[in-house]
């Protein structure tokens, strides 16, 4: 952005600023002196009296001829080859027809309006093609380029004023309209006295209720349609027809007052409808503008609704833009009980959070109510939640803290590993009360990804016109100076919203490269006709941001139809050339743009800066985002007390790197002494403050100076140049530097050069002629300095303050073939499969490619003969891979890729002819497992390998008594091995048989527990007359027997047989003892 220079356009801004000036002068009279005006009108106001007129019937083609006019009295004489022309827009009717590129112009009889005096009224239709220049005249009637009344229209405004002093007392307005290009309406314009005003299609436009300066003071009444009495000014490229001048003018009964009424409470977060009505009631522009005195405590819509934000009393008014009147009511917003405030800060949390997403979330923190706000995460690895205890590991150095505290951070699966889920809480706490809420969101895959085959830019024509909007340009593959504006020439994008104005575009691949981004200066120079004063004092606060996948179909990333997005705060003066930079530390985005800086909300107290001591200078701000919705409050980054403009930034091994323009135009500060000029900086942090201007600031804690005047003028940008650009370097390290001279120029480097440079080791030191336009080098790899933009094809035609960047060739594809009438989109691209065999392991290998060398995924289908696999899944490199089972056999293996359900990659196929015999598959072999898993005597453990060493030993009340029944075991191989037990003496012996015969023996020696007598109850049996006794010896054989499993049917009969003797005495005792009341309890041990 740049503040012109030139005698004649700081005329015109000089006019300009004259004109709004005298308007909002008139618009600040009270109703009592607006209905004296109404009440005391110019005599002669009455009644209208027709002077002449021209409707143009019966005079088609009359060129460079005299028109009478309706009343025969006053000629109209056609100069240049201006001439009468049938209007289909006009239902065939004739007009006055006026070239301005040929100088075409119509003169009227200078005593039509002598005759006229000071009080009249003019009437007609026009239509305008001419940009809004600022340097034409429409109608004008006057003594020359001193004295002079004129309308004024352009494709994009209306202006009238009248001055006796040159544009240096310009008196009446300039005001933006809409549908005007090419597009005919009617206008009324009075002059009654000092009094002026301009109706369009019977609404008043423009109106001045003492201009100071009558029709006598212009001591002259030349006139002229589509002539300008400044000779430097353009002719009027239009059209007029039906113009009547009358002697005369109606009262205009302008509003004088303004009531509103309405409630005079309001909660938080409820609304309600305020009316207005304006004085009197017959006022010819009844249009009113909402407005509210702190938009923190309560907005107001376009319609008078009044909407609380947090507790508080504010002012809301309806202005009449007009005359400037207005009423006002005071309203007081009701606060929130700490629970509401708990409930109203999670609801808007969460309402913020896109339920689907590609970037990392804005998981606020902090309510606007006063809540500190905790999220958690069902999936942390998914998406992170917040961390209590954060704090910023760089708070010394003044550095940006992460505003979500580590919260939000999504770690997207794979590209082909499809999308996840996670369920995020937040809770918001104030007081002791807190408020919960969930929300599922769905985390979308990576997507895909090719090598950059080129470049794209976009840049806005000028400041005139509808020249403030986008067109985009690019290469014809990798040759960075072959650019070619698209869509036949026309602009792309054009701003439907706010100023009107878009333009200083940047353009940014999102952090995992899924879209572009958009962010653009809302900005319209002479919409408002005030000019660049006006526009860097009462400018827009809000940034117009758009999102594409192939940067020529784009959207508004707040949705279609809402606007800009507000980042910057009330107190800003403007909201110019806004960047993005992915900042690491934050894993965020950091916008940044330029601005002058207000103590008050009206901007009549600009920032004086402590250390220099200047005012009303641009400073550099920045605020964080990480969805381009959701934008955290603007913080100061570059305030050093001298006017800086137009960063961008990059970034080259571990330090970013910073372009930026020293707005003054002398020195700025100790080190930057060249105006008008781009200097370099770095530091380790992006976000570092900057307060001067500094080579021997240390760059790991702020930014360090380089040097000053690298780049001639504004707008810098900077390109990496494509890894397979012929251009770029063998090591991949070939940069583009670029800087708008009222034309974008060129300078080729490379990253080392840059990371070298520092204010003892300049580039200009190493590279003299660096910069200097006049000694161009050529364009080639490792080249350092200008570059002839002509030398090699070119740099984008339509040249002003933009953005470049690199692309893939699906998207030069489509910026190729989109025309505004048939806009393209991304298409498939094609894909080859190949397929390749290994006989040794009967494995199969399918590899896919894309036509443009990118990422695939989805899956493969192998066939072979009559089989056909599964589908097998893509690998990051392309490849999927299958056994062909044993049975299977071919001629030929064929593999079939499906594309993946995003529709990127076209579906292949490939084949093989292979011979793929069938295998017979033999027995599998026997097993020789022959070990325990487990062994127990008796319900006490054994240490198997001490018993497979024969080594183990046991206690046990009576060796003797322990039989095979009391052994448990469990094999190893339950299935094929078997287990043989033996009981001989005190040793037990289990001999494990593996299915291959191979044979493995555990013993156990058994000894008898200390203290312990043969008739006390132990393993094996009961009772001291011995009667099974296992002094001969047992042994069972069976497959496998659990550690708690009971013994088998036949072993329990046995043991019953071994004891029966046992049984029956006990019995014959129980009897004896019954009868003796003694009760006797008979148990049996059984394993």
């Amino acid at each position: 952005m740049t503040l012109k220079n030139g005698k004649h356009r700081m005329r015109r801004v000089a006019a300009s600023i004259a004109a709004v000036a005298t308007l909002t002068s008139g618009m600040a009279l009270g109703a009592s002196t607006a209905i004296a005006d109404t009440e005391n009108a110019a005599e002669g106001a009455a009644n209208l009296t027709l002077l002449a007129g021209w409707d143009f019937t019966g005079d088609y083609k009359s060129e460079n001829g005299t028109i009478a006019d309706s009343t025969g009295k006053y000629d109209m004489t056609l100069h240049n080859g201006a001439y009468v022309e049938k209007f289909g827009d006009r239902s065939q009717s004739e007009a006055l027809q006026l070239k301005g590129d040929s100088k075409q112009y119509a003169e009227i009889d200078s005593g039509l309006f002598k005759a006229a005096g000071n009080t009249f009224t003019v009437e007609f239709a026009a239509k305008s093609r001419h940009s809004d220049d600022g340097k034409h005249f429409s109608f004008t009637v006057g003594k020359d380029r001193n004295k002079y009344l004129m309308y004024y229209g352009s494709t994009d405004s209306v202006k009238t004023v009248i001055s006796d002093d040159t544009w240096k007392n310009e008196q009446g307005g300039k005001v933006a309209v809409s549908d005007n290009n090419n597009k005919w309406h009617n206008y009324k314009l009075v002059v009654d006295g000092t009094k002026l005003a301009v109706f369009r299609d019977n609404a008043l436009i423009i109106y001045k209720a003492d201009t100071g300066i009558t029709m006598s003071d212009l001591e002259s009444t030349v006139t002229y349609i589509g002539k300008s009495f400044y000779d430097e000014d353009n002719y009027w490229n239009g059209a007029l027809d039906d113009l009547k001048v009358y002697k005369g003018a109606e009262p205009i009964n302008v509003a004088t007052g303004v009531t509103v009424a309405g409630a005079d409470k309001v909660g938080e977060g409820e609304s309600t409808q305020l009316t207005a009505t304006v004085a009197p009631e017959d006022a010819v522009d009844k249009n009113l503008t909402w407005s509210s005195s702190d938009t923190s405590v309560a907005t107001v819509d376009a319609e008078g609704k009044v909407t609380g934000v947090k507790g508080g009393t504010v002012t809301i008014a309806a202005t009449n833009p007009i005359t400037g009147v207005k009423g006002e009511k005071r309203i007081t917003v009701a606060e929130l009980s700490d629970q509401d405030k708990a409930k109203a800060d999670v609801d808007a949390a969460v309402a913020k959070i896109a339920t689907t997403t590609t970037e990392n979330l804005p998981l606020d923190t902090e309510g606007e109510h006063g809540t500190s706000i905790v999220w958690t995460s069902s999936d942390a690895k998914l998406i992170t939640p917040t961390n209590t205890k954060y704090s910023n590991p760089n708070a010394d150095i003044d550095v940006a803290a992460d505003p979500y505290k580590d919260g939000g951070v999504v770690n997207r699966p794979a590209y082909g590993d499809g999308d996840a889920k996670a369920t995020l809480t937040a809770t918001a706490s104030v007081n002791g009360e807190s408020a919960s809420k969930q929300v599922e969101i769905t985390v979308k895959e990576k997507t895909r990804t090719a090598p950059d085959e080129g470049y794209a830019a976009a840049n806005f024509k000028s400041d005139n016109g509808n020249d403030e909007r986008i067109w985009m340009s690019s290469t014809e593959g990798q040759n960075f100076f072959s650019f070619k504006v698209r869509n036949n020439g026309n602009a792309v994008l054009a701003n439907d919203a706010d100023t009107g104005g878009l333009r200083d575009a940047y353009i940014l691949r999102s952090h995992d490269g899924d879209k572009y981004y958009m962010i653009a200066t809302d900005l319209k120079v002479y919409a408002a006709g005030a000019g660049w004063g006006n526009v860097q004092t009462h400018g827009s606060t809000k940034v117009e941001v758009y999102e594409s996948k192939d940067l020529m179909n784009w959207t508004r990333t707040n949705g279609d139809g809402n606007g800009g997005i507000v980042i910057n705060d009330e107190y800003a003066g403007m909201t110019w050339a806004p960047e993005a930079y992915w900042d690491d530390d934050l894993n965020a985005y950091v916008v940044f743009f330029s601005s002058r800086m207000y103590n008050d909300k009206e901007h009549t107290d600009p920032v004086k800066n402590s250390t220099t001591g200047n005012s009303s200078y641009a400073q550099v701000r920045y605020a964080i985002t990480r969805d381009f919705v959701n934008f955290t409050a603007p913080q100061k980054w570059q305030d050093t007390g001298y006017a800086r403009i137009d960063s961008t930034v990059m970034k080259i091994g571990e330090y970013y790197y910073r372009l930026t323009k020293n707005e003054e135009s002398g020195a700025a500060g100790d080190y930057i002494t060249t105006g008008k000029s781009i200097f370099l900086e770095r530091s380790k942090h992006l976000t570092a403050p900057t307060t001067k201007a500094d080579p021997n600031q240390d760059p790991e804690t702020g930014w360090q100076l380089l040097e000053q005047n690298l780049l001639p003028f504004e707008g810098p940008e900077v390109v990496k140049l494509n890894k397979d650009d012929p251009l770029n370097t063998k090591d991949d390290d070939g940069y583009i530097l670029l800087s708008d001279n009222f034309n974008y120029r060129a300078f080729m480097t490379t990253g080392k050069a840059l990371s070298e440079t520092n204010w003892n080791n300049t580039m200009l030191s190493r590279y003299p002629d660096f910069n200097n336009e006049k000694k161009a080098v050529k364009a080639e790899s490792g080249a350092q300095g200008f570059i002839a933009s002509g030398s090699n094809g070119g740099l984008p035609s339509i040249v002003r303050h933009g953005a470049f960047v690199n692309v893939p060739q699906t998207v030069l594809d489509v910026m190729k073939t989109w025309t505004s009438d048939n806009p393209t989109t991304i298409q498939a691209v094609d894909s080859t499969t190949t397929v390749a065999y290994d006989a040794d392991s009967r494995v199969l290998t399918a590899t896919v490619k894309a036509s443009d060398k990118g990422t695939v995924a989805g899956s493969v289908t192998f066939t072979v003969g009559d089989w056909t696999s599964d589908p097998v899944k893509l690998n990051a490199d392309g490849t999927a891979q299958i056994t062909v089972p044993n049975t299977v056999s071919g001629s030929a293996a064929k593999a079939a890729y499906d594309g993946y359900t995003d529709g990127l990659v076209k579906a292949s196929s490939g084949s093989i002819d292979v011979a793929i015999a069938a295998v017979t598959e033999p027995e599998p072999p026997l097993s020789s497992d022959a070990t325990l898993a487990s062994l127990a005597v008796g319900g006490k453990t054994v240490d198997l390998v001490a018993a497979a060493k024969g080594t183990a030993t046991m206690e046990v009340a009576d060796p003797s008594k322990v039989a095979a029944d009391d052994v448990d075991y469990a094999l190893t191989d339950k299935e094929n091995a078997r287990a043989e037990v033996k009981v001989a003496g005190n040793v037990v012996t289990v001999t494990v048989t593996a299915q291959d015969g191979t044979v493995k023996v555990y013993k156990v020696t058994l000894t008898k527990a200390k203290g312990e007598s043969g008739g006390s109850e132990n393993p094996g049996g009961s009772g001291s007359s011995g009667t099974g006794s296992n002094d001969g010896g047992s042994a069972q054989q069976r497959p496998d027997k659990g550690a708690s499993d009971g013994a088998s049917d036949g072993a329990s009969d046995n043991a019953i047989a071994n004891t029966g003797s046992s049984v029956a005495a006990l019995a014959l005792c129980a009897t004896l003892l019954t009868v003796a009341g003694v009760a006797v309890m008979v148990r049996r041990r059984r394993s």
